[in-house]
């Protein structure tokens, strides 16, 4: 055993400015799975290199390379994965690592299955957008999702089969949901066994490139890129709303550590879910480092979702109870 808990992750998503900053502030040893597109940014902190252990991989696809390196690291190790992880690595693959992944597997494998994620949603109790099998069935606004955790690239709206058809243009489309107007907040959460609670630590909203520009021509398709993120403080009147949208999930689940409930408010107001993310996701780097109204009330101290793992890691291994934080989602369905 060592002297102090170990996380292993991988560069890009959350890991230079949120979960790698946050294990180091609670005094972790850290080791990064970088990729060669993103060692020109990592690159320019040679003064946070020097505290990490930095493991290079030529390309973010080559999943083979990715799962061994992760696998030659040595000793007690938490893994804690972001959104690349549901990206560029399969079920499979996940399953070939020998460390275990904070949360499991098999809330990232729900994630990344859009059917298995709208509908454990509903499962939770959560309001959630109609969804659409057949684009023949479609009979209002929808929005039209692709496949994979690209921040929204390629999302578009249809209002029918015709105009369905006229947007594809070849597109690899798996996913139709009925489009909801309104103000688009995420809520973030983490699930700690530890405190044995669900925390709802903060919110944000994202920002998708020409949809929230400031003017849209008329000839002018909306894009849903995201392209950044800003902190909210939703109205006091809907938080607990969404703490209970949290710990509902967590009942449903078992899951364990954070997770995102990505929502639209409507005018009524109206909460729906559309989509959730089993892990840490981008839109919380903007409390670091510095926490935010949420979760600074809740610890007393600046606490973002970096730290935030962390320090759940960092408690497990001093009582040790790591074997707490690896459960993987046991009330879900194996995959």
């Amino acid at each position: 055993m060592t002297s102090k808990a170990v996380i292993a992750t991988t560069s890009s998503h959350s890991s230079l400015y949120n979960i790698v900053p946050g294990a180091l502030e609670e005094g972790l040893d850290v080791y990064v799975v970088c990729f060669d597109r993103d060692w020109e940014l990592w690159s320019q902190y040679p003064d946070l290199l020097k505290k990490i252990n930095i493991l290079r991989v030529n390309d973010y696809s080559d999943a083979q390379s990715i799962v061994r390196k992760l696998n030659g690291i040595s000793g007690e190790i938490v893994i804690v994965p972001h959104g690349s992880f549901v990206r560029y690595l399969s079920v499979e693959q996940l399953k070939r690592l020998k460390h275990p992944i904070l949360g499991g597997v098999k809330i990232l494998a729900y994630e990344g299955d859009r059917d298995k994620n709208s509908g454990l949603l509903t499962a939770s109790g959560i309001t959630t957008p109609k969804i659409f099998d057949k684009a023949s069935k479609i009979d209002r606004p929808v929005m039209v999702k692709l496949h994979g955790a690209e921040g929204g690239k390629g999302y578009f709206i249809a209002s029918n089969k015709e105009d369905f058809n006229k947007k594809k243009k070849g597109k690899k489309v798996n996913f139709i949901q009925e489009y909801v107007s309104g103000v688009s907040i995420y809520a973030h959460y983490f699930s700690s066994p530890i405190e044995g609670r669900c925390e709802l630590l903060g919110f944000d909203r994202r920002l998708e490139s020409n949809v929230n520009s400031q003017y849209l021509a008329p000839n002018e398709e909306p894009s849903f890129t995201v392209v950044g993120n800003v902190p909210i403080a939703v109205r006091e009147s809907l938080v607990p709303e969404y703490h209970r949208m949290g710990t509902d999930f967590v009942e449903q689940t078992g899951l364990v550590g954070p997770f995102c409930i990505e929502t639209i408010c409507t005018t009524e107001p109206k909460i729906y879910a559309f989509e959730f993310s089993g892990r840490i996701v981008a839109g919380t780097t903007v409390w670091v480092p510095n926490g935010n109204t949420y979760a600074n009330l809740l610890w007393n101290e600046p606490m973002y979702m970096g730290k935030r793992i962390a320090r759940e890691i960092k408690k497990a291994y001093e009582s040790d109870s790591l074997e707490l934080l690896t459960v993987d989602s046991p009330n879900l369905e194996e995959i």
